[in-house]
């Protein structure tokens, strides 16, 4: 199998850590590792799938972070959940829940969240029914006061616990969504209607009985006694009894809002929040700063700030730490023809591959679902509307009026459906490919010269040209009716409630044949279709003369094939594409950089601006990017050190041994080892700073033009070309050496060099062969921890020693520089890009994309 990214890669690849998963975006150095969550790993239910194969589901907005009166958890980006405050009933008495979520809700008296296998799961010291685990596959979870309700993936609601308001009733038909307050229910129907039940609610128990708002909303919330909605416009409406101070609706409007006990607070289409309601606990405070999710609690207010940390504040004020990032995957790829699009975590779109017709030209507003098709592309706006650009020599680049639901774009038509639950399709009709049938659907698809969608039933519905039987439709069985079609050029596929896969139409390739095995989403491009399986893992079939059939070896959480490429949506967050590349749509754009800096389990590259750009574990914060002009970058365990543009040194992280206090004065170059650090000052003396347990920080005297602190020693070259090394010399990594050499490296227990007739000479430890360096000339050598590579005098990449990681394997293309560090190592390629790859425990070979 070939894969090709930007630079002759069959693959692309784009990192997003939302805004929930926010960060770094990045094609780079080995395909990503495999996905080793528990509880079956990826399921259909652990991703709220925005492209246009898929309809948006309740999960797709429900928080990720969840706040009561004095405690709150979260989901952090690898799915575990971090709680924090004061647990009074035990909400987290035995500590964090263990396994992997998805989403997570608290209460006054347990909390409860979905795992990634769709099962729910609550915690809490009563030991009463409504903290017990309901049984069946759910979507989301909301914990009122003494009861709870859950939305399965079929879009029924489960409701359980106290019930003697009528409040854990479970209602009849299908939602999107569910909200619990103390007393009361609240659903999200599939038309945007609200639908609610308990306290307070007309034919329930209480002394009120409050009139439900008219019209459509797209997202709930409920606090103590009251509910409030974000209307299909971005507006806000609230009522409750006429006693709660917060019912009061703002005039802004608002992507995302949330209830607390005593007041409401939103997030607003630039990021910045407002709340409203009672402040006697700081409430209505407003905090500074651009979020994606804001949870007013009782004594405890928190939010989700766009760069993936929490913030707290409040009279019981508690946090996690301001290294903990949160979020989950909420991005979505769609590959058109010749072009593809992608969802990034902040909500906006970026688009690569052929423009010819404009369809990749980037809008700049937020969107919840994108669809790429032929020429053309088309988003649906968090306010229900459909924004449509590229090609429209048919009208299929028309914006529909009214709101909707999903969209999907076709060969030159399109389909959406809107929030009442009927299909509206626009563009070429020609074959009646855009004449929908009445009715209400769940979700459609658009194709070649044919439509089909599933409706609420379960059936597919098809229309437009039926050659081959491709708009032929597909009843389903009363026990396993359809969840989601996929139309493409001459074929057609549907996904069954039990994971089975069942396509028809024309398949001279194979296309559609159905295939073996279950799975949790399908999509079909002209001549080929790909599934997505509950391992994460993908089964593509049909036509393969271009490797559009043939997907990398990773775990994904998404797919969606074009014309003759399919990209996917892999569980690290990344996007990675395979299959046709003339334009380029298999090549997701590369961030460009000056230079390139790695530390243990962290790397970090200095922008074209000079501004840093880090990735990898943070637990110190030496992840964490500094403002500024920098034009070097240097990391060890834990910690990092930049040089300034005027010669300073700045370090942060880990500074246990003053490793990350930073020396005063002007230098040339700085390097990083384990646990201490060098550099040169402009007279070519060296300072070392950090630990000295072995001597590695007591510098020679003399002028030296370049230094190189390792794990425990530290070696440099002097004037006259002679390496003097110092510190633990157990392995003899510290002998001096006549020389006269270029450039010297500091490993683990090895050290290498380059001699002045470019040959490469490694001395000291040689237990995995990383000091046996081969023939031939090189410009530079850098040493990790039990490997070495070396950058030759034609810009390839020879490495040697370890292979535990990966850390031996020789990239391909020409490079610059490269640096190696622990068990890995990057390199800055002769186009700007950085390409990493060895061990990436933490994400250290993923940096990231221009997107």
């Amino acid at each position: 199998m070939r894969l090709r990214a930007a630079g002759g890669r069959r693959v692309g690849s784009w990192l997003a850590l939302s805004p929930i998963a926010l960060s770094l975006f990045g094609c780079a150095g080995e395909l990503a590792s495999e996905h080793d969550a528990d509880d079956g790993d990826i399921a259909a239910i652990a991703q709220a799938l925005r492209d246009d194969d898929t309809p948006i589901t309740a999960v797709t907005d429900e928080p990720v972070l969840s706040v009561e009166r004095q405690h709150a958890c979260a989901v952090r980006l690898d799915g575990t959940v971090n709680c924090w405050g004061t647990y009074e009933n035990g909400q987290s008495a035995d500590g964090d829940p263990s396994g992997t979520f998805v989403q997570v809700s608290t209460g006054a008296s347990h909390s409860c969240g979905v795992k990634t296998n769709g099962d729910i799961h609550c915690w809490s010291t009563h030991g009463i029914g409504f903290s017990s685990h309901p049984f069946g596959s759910y979507l989301q979870v909301s914990v009122g006061g003494d009861h709870n309700c859950g939305l399965k993936t079929d879009g029924t609601i489960l409701c359980w616990g106290d019930d003697w308001l009528g409040q854990s009733a479970d209602p009849v038909g299908t939602y999107v969504q569910v909200v619990a307050g103390i007393n009361h229910s609240c659903g999200l129907r599939t038309d945007g209607t609200v639908h609610c039940w308990g306290n307070y609610f007309a034919n329930n128990p209480g002394e009120h009985n409050e009139t439900l708002p008219t019209g459509t909303f797209v997202q709930l919330t409920a606090g103590y006694i009251n509910t409030c909605g974000v209307r299909t416009n971005g507006t806000v409406l609230c009522w409750g009894t006429s006693g709660a101070p917060q019912p009061a609706n703002p005039s802004d409007t608002f992507v995302r809002i949330s209830s607390g006990p005593a007041s409401t607070c939103g997030v607003k289409t630039d990021g910045t929040v407002d709340c409203w309601g009672d402040g006697f606990w700081g409430g209505t405070t407003e905090p500074a700063g651009s979020f994606t999710q804001i949870n007013p609690g009782g004594e405890l207010h928190c939010g989700l700030k766009t760069n993936g940390t929490i913030s707290c504040w409040g009279p019981e004020y508690s946090a996690p730490g301001s290294s903990e990032i949160f979020g989950r995957i909420e991005i979505a790829v769609s590959a058109g023809d010749q072009h593809t699009c992608a969802l990034r975590p902040d909500s906006k779109v970026s688009c690569w591959g052929s423009d010819a017709h404009g369809q990749s030209t980037e809008p700049t507003e937020a969107y919840r679902q994108i669809a790429a098709g032929r020429d053309h592309t088309c988003g649906v706006r968090y306010n229900g509307t459909v924004n449509c650009w590229g090609s429209g020599a048919q009208g299929q680049n028309a914006d529909p009026t009214g709101t909707f639901k999903q969209v999907s774009a076709g060969e030159l038509h399109n389909c959406g459906v809107r929030t009442n639950g009927t299909v509206h399709c626009w563009g070429d009709n020609s074959e009646a490919q855009a004449s929908a049938p009445t009715g209400t659907f769940k979700q459609v698809s658009a194709g070649y010269l044919h439509s089909c969608g599933v409706t609420t039933d379960g059936a597919v519905d098809c229309w437009g040209d039926d050659t081959g039987g491709r708009a032929t439709d597909q009843a389903g069985s009363i026990f396993n009716t359809f969840r989601q079609v996929s139309a493409g050029m001459d074929h057609t596929c549907g996904l069954k409630e039990d994971g089975t896969v069942d396509c028809w139409g024309a398949g001279a390739y194979g296309e559609a044949a159905d295939p073996a095995g279950t799975f949790t989403q399908v999509s079909v491009g002209n001549d080929h279709s790909c599934g997505l399986k509950a391992d994460g893992s993908v089964h593509c079939w049909g036509r393969d003369d271009d490797d559009q059939s043939s997907p990398p070896a990773l775990k994904f959480s998404q797919i969606n094939a074009g014309k003759n490429h399919t990209c996917g949506l892999a569980e690290n967050g990344r996007v990675f594409c395979w299959g046709y590349n003339f334009s380029e749509q298999s090549s997701p754009p590369t961030r460009i950089y000056a230079a390139v800096g790695v530390g243990d389990e962290h790397s970090c590259g200095v922008r074209e601006d000079g501004s840093i750009d880090c990735w990898g574990r943070n637990h110190q914060d030496q992840s964490s990017e500094p403002p500024g002009n920098f034009t070097q970058m240097t990391g060890g365990v834990a910690y990092t050190c930049v040089l300034k543009a005027s010669g300073g040194v700045l370090c942060w992280g880990n500074d246990e041994y003053g490793q990350a206090t930073e020396p005063s004065g002007t230098f040339t170059a700085i390097d990083a080892g384990d646990y201490h650090a060098c550099g040169r000052r402009t007279d070519g003396t060296l300072q070392c700073w950090g630990r000295n347990q072995y001597g590695q920080t007591t510098v020679p005297p003399g002028s030296f033009f370049q230094v190189s602190a390792g794990y425990f020693h530290t070696c440099g070259v002097k004037i006259g070309g002679a390496v003097d090394c110092w510190g633990n010399g157990m392995y003899g990594q510290t002998a001096d050496q006549a020389g006269p050499f270029l450039q010297v490296s500091a490993g683990g227990s090895h050290s290498c060099g380059v001699k002045d007739d470019y040959s490469v000479y490694c001395w000291g430890s040689d237990s995995l062969d990383q000091s046996t360096a081969p023939s031939g000339s090189f410009f530079h050598v850098t040493a990790g921890t039990n490997h070495t590579c070396g950058l030759r005098t034609d810009y390839t990449v020879d490495c040697w020693g370890s292979s535990a990681d990966g850390q031996n394997a020789d990239p391909a293309g020409t490079f610059f520089t490269i640096q190696a560090s622990g068990d890995h190592t990057c390199g800055l390629k002769t186009d700007g890009t950085v390409y990493c790859w060895g061990r990436n425990q933490y994400g250290e070979t993923l940096p990231p994309q221009e997107l």
